[in-house]
């Protein structure tokens, strides 16, 4: 995967996005972002993957306007995506990408979030 540097894309608040093959990561985020940041751009890369990419995008917006919708709180409805949950849970494991069973994301759509924001 590519790593580019921008200094207005992700917005901020936001260190990095992973858009198919390229991670864009804040120009002012650049010396924070770590191996883990990495990995948790590779999780999403895989999810991506398997949805074919226009899939990964049409569901994650879906399930964050759901979740915005259910929970009023921005960082909270981004925080309780399901494809995000599972790149959080699984970021400090650098072996996940490999070991990874696909569409392993569903696992984290029954769950509930316990994080309070």
């Amino acid at each position: 995967m590519k790593i580019v540097f921008c200094k207005w894309f992700p917005f901020k608040g936001y260190k990095a996005i992973t858009i198919l093959k390229w991670i864009i990561v804040r120009k002012d985020a650049k010396v924070a972002f770590t191996a883990m940041d990495y990995n948790h751009e590779c999780i999403h890369y895989e999810q991506e993957k398997e949805l074919l990419y226009i899939g990964f995008y049409l569901l994650y917006v879906l399930e964050f306007l759901v979740k915005l919708l259910y929970y009023r709180k921005w960082h909270k409805a981004y925080r309780s995506i399901s494809f995000e949950r599972e790149a959080y849970t699984n970021q400090y494991n650098t072996a996940y990408t490999v070991k990874r069973n696909k569409f392993a994301w569903r696992q984290y759509l029954k769950q509930r979030t316990n994080e309070k924001y």
